[in-house]
């Protein structure tokens, strides 16, 4: 790609440059942290290059409003809020009904100087997943008023006891307010066979219906039957470690997304929305997912988006589940060959971008088929750590690894791949995949 001979960068967002030309190939475009922090032509050409298809609301929107030099969302104001962790003093006086106050410890993310090595990157990453408030949302604060919601709609502690992926942040008006952050739905201790806070599996306790639920005053599983059918329902409906984040007027349950590993999975969302080619593809992604998560009301600083994808990329896959396996993972080795599981889980990644379509896997076809993120197809998910991934299928609707390869269980949930083995195969398979 050529390069401006001179650029100009103030990490608050500013940048004077040249006018850079316009690639007519983006193919191969470097992974460049100064280009996709300054050049305008860059960034249009990684969306343009890795988005799969334009076929979408989610595409459309996107090529719209994003890599304008000057314009669209280029043109909002750069957010970094100066902000703390929401502490246990916090949840009393939410439940006392007193204003949230923004005390002292507030700090901000954007630093002086761009880091300088990977290590450097890959810390400020993991404060950027902690600690950056994606929006402010008076939703929280209402659930934190409800003596213990909290805790039992599956928000975790950090070892400091504060609330993870909550911060108290002072927004542009100079008011203290409360804002989620990734680490909600993406941060957990299960990744690894030594427990560690990260974000290598996604929170499988957090219930964000449940919680919306509390916040309306309905208390989750007991709802009258008038509302079974309504918005109230589907909140309902959706259980823990699922969410619903298509808003195209239909009940379209998602299993958040795990990021251990994410670095070498062949495409990006449950849709297969982004060939994720490189880091600048997941910076991408991640900023137009801070605009839009803010109501595009501004963006992150590049570098804090850059820093992100990084971190990401750093993350391994989660462990296996079983590390002493034993002789009958080594049959379920050979099961899992003979099966022909290896076309789409090829190892040693387990994963691979062949194209599956949503008839083909004959899953629930909603989220595959919403105008929002269609894309005709669902990725194709590592298997690596995935005894430790439940629920399974991207909708989340099987509970483990026994319930997925239940001979008695519906073939109309799709994935029938596995249901016709006799049991002692079916039992080899399960040991192998605890395994690896």
């Amino acid at each position: 790609m050529p390069r401006c001979s001179s650029i100009a960068i103030l990490l608050a967002g500013i940048a004077v440059l040249p006018a850079c030309p316009q690639p007519e190939v983006w193919e191969d475009l470097p992974d460049d942290p100064l280009a996709y922090i300054a050049e305008a032509s860059y960034r249009r050409g990684i969306l343009e290059r890795d988005l799969t298809t334009q076929d979408n609301l989610y595409a459309a929107e996107r090529l719209e409003r994003y890599g304008l030099e000057g314009q669209g969302w280029d043109a909002l104001p750069v957010l970094d809020f100066p902000s703390r962790p929401f502490t246990d003093e916090d949840i009393d006086a939410a439940v006392a009904g007193e204003p949230i106050a923004a005390g002292s410890g507030l700090t901000t993310l954007t630093p002086e100087t761009l880091p300088e090595t990977e290590q450097e990157w890959i810390a400020l990453g993991r404060r950027v997943f902690f600690e950056y408030p994606l929006r402010s949302e008076g939703t929280y604060t209402v659930l934190a008023g409800v003596p213990g919601a909290l805790d039992a709609t599956g928000w975790l502690r950090d070892e400091d006891g504060a609330t993870v992926g909550l911060r108290v942040f002072v927004d542009g008006d100079g008011v203290a307010r409360i804002g989620n952050t990734c680490a909600q739905c993406h941060a957990s201790y299960g990744g690894r066979q030594e427990p560690e806070l990260d974000g290598i599996l996604s929170n499988r306790a957090m219930n964000v219906g449940a919680a919306r639920l509390l916040t309306m005053g309905l208390t989750p599983g007991e709802l009258p039957p008038e509302m079974d059918s309504t918005l109230a329902g589907d909140l309902d409906r959706l259980g823990p470690g699922r969410a619903d984040v298509l808003s195209d007027g239909q009940f379209n349950p998602y299993a958040f997304p795990d990021f251990g590993g994410l670095g070498q999975m062949p495409s990006l969302h449950h849709n297969r929305n982004w060939h994720n080619r490189q880091t600048a593809t997941l910076a991408v992604r991640c900023e137009t997912l801070f605009i839009t998560a803010s109501g595009a009301r501004g963006r992150i600083p590049r570098v804090l988006s850059w820093a992100l994808a990084v971190w990401q990329r750093s993350l391994p896959a989660p462990e296996p589940l079983d590390a002493d396996p034993g002789l009958a993972a080594a049959r379920g080795a050979e099961v899992f060959e003979e099966a022909s599981c290896d076309a789409c889980h090829a190892p040693p990644l387990y994963t691979s971008d062949v194209v599956v379509s949503v008839e083909s896997i004959g899953t629930d076809p909603s989220a595959g088929l919403s105008p929002v993120r269609w894309s005709g197809s669902y990725r194709i998910p590592s298997l690596r750590g995935v005894g430790r991934t439940a629920p399974y299928l991207h909708d989340g609707r099987f509970p483990s690894l026994e319930a997925l390869f239940d001979a008695k269980r519906s073939r109309d949930a799709g994935h029938v791949h596995g249901l016709d083995l006799d049991r002692a195969d079916r039992d080899a398979l399960l040991a192998f995949l605890r395994s690896i």
